[in-house]
């Protein structure tokens, strides 16, 4: 029978989980650092599987409603300094009558590991502070849009974000960096410019870093694409790091590719796959305005696309005709028009059954 987590203040295993799962969402981690959170996990079997306990309450956070940012004056009236656990400062404080009332509910530096213990997850506020990593310092946004919906809406920095329909992202904004993380989609960006906090979007195999610029960022299944309308942007091609389901890929790998604007490029698991000039770079937001253009693309990924706008989910029924090379517009209103507009046009059949519809090769 499992044993249920100890506090992780008095308990060694679960201390020693929380503070990993902090330090392995830490942007730049190095190798030396993973090898050493593999062993970790290896020395004994209740670490790893403290930690995929840890873990998998940790994804909860989400749900969670980040507090509001601390006032100066509270932070100076805050008599917390992480030199103890959590716990253990609230129990002295109260029996010494150095808490305020708002201190006895928690110590203001430290309200991340307030909202932790309200879900079970008590990360120590000596993990939350180690690396330099200031939580009071982050505002987080989850973003997503429904099927067929599309969405504008203006981040904390200031910088403006459109979604696709059928789109999920969150943002974070931190001392050192802008940080978005696009897990399915679409969205283009106008970024607010502010050179002492690069703006990146890790998507899927890539990380695209800009600083003040307008892109757009497209993720499939296996791909990534992205177009610059205004400005530069690196596009670095990234691999998973450690088997850890809810961090990005997070390890260089292969060349990095410099957009200018009107260039698009396209990354795949084996790094960039190609650049090229946007023949018309209007076309790369056209979704923004109910239409999808594509040139010369395959039907695997037109129909992904169109996924994001049709009612009735599209499958393709095998891969020859997955295969075949779509140029042209769809409308978001018409999907079902330019679905049996493929029968003349390319001998595709369309089966359109009560839940899904299904193409085919005839």
């Amino acid at each position: 029978m499992t044993e249920p987590i100890k506090t992780p203040e008095y308990d060694a295993i679960a201390f020693a989980a929380a503070e990993w799962i902090v330090r392995l969402q830490q942007t730049g981690l190095s190798l030396d650092e993973v090898s050493e959170w593999q062993r970790w996990m290896r020395s004994d079997e209740r670490h790893a599987e403290v930690f995929k306990r840890l873990e998998k309450l940790w994804g909860k956070f989400d749900a969670i409603e980040v507090p509001p940012h601390p006032s100066s004056r509270a932070l100076s009236s805050d008599a917390y300094d992480a030199s103890v656990p959590v716990g253990e400062w609230l129990r002295s404080a109260e029996t010494a009558g150095k808490a305020s009332d708002a201190h006895r509910r928690y110590p203001t530096r430290s309200f991340a590991a307030a909202c932790a213990m309200l879900a079970c997850v008590v990360v120590t506020a000596g993990a939350l502070y180690r690396g330099g990593m200031r939580q009071t310092e982050l505002a987080r946004q989850m973003i997503e849009t429904a099927v067929g919906e599309n969405r504008s809406l203006t981040l904390a920095d200031g910088s403006t974000v459109a979604l696709g329909g059928h789109t999920r992202l969150s943002f974070s904004l931190r001392a050192n960096v802008r940080e978005i993380i696009l897990e399915d989609g679409e969205a283009f960006f106008a970024v607010a410019k502010d050179p002492s906090r690069p703006f990146q979007v890790h998507a899927g195999n890539a990380t695209v870093t800009a600083v003040g610029t307008e892109f757009d960022v497209h993720r499939s299944d296996d791909r990534v694409t992205v177009a610059v309308l205004e400005g530069r942007v690196m596009v670095q091609p990234m691999a998973p790091l450690m088997p850890v389901s809810w961090l990005p890929a997070s390890r260089p790998v292969g060349q990095a590719a410099a957009l200018a604007a009107g260039e698009r490029t396209t990354v795949n698991r084996n790094g960039v796959e190609s650049t090229s000039e946007l023949t018309n770079a209007q076309s790369a937001i056209e979704w923004q305005d109910g239409q999808l253009a594509f040139e010369g693309e395959s039907l695997r990924y037109v129909v992904q696309d169109v996924n994001r706008y049709s009612s009735k989910p599209i499958v393709i029924a095998d891969e020859k005709t997955a295969a075949l090379r779509i140029t042209g517009t769809i409308s978001h209103s018409n999907v079902l028009g330019w679905v049996r507009s493929l029968q003349p046009a390319f001998g595709v059949r369309a089966e359109i059954e009560p839940n899904r519809i299904v193409l085919r090769k005839e």
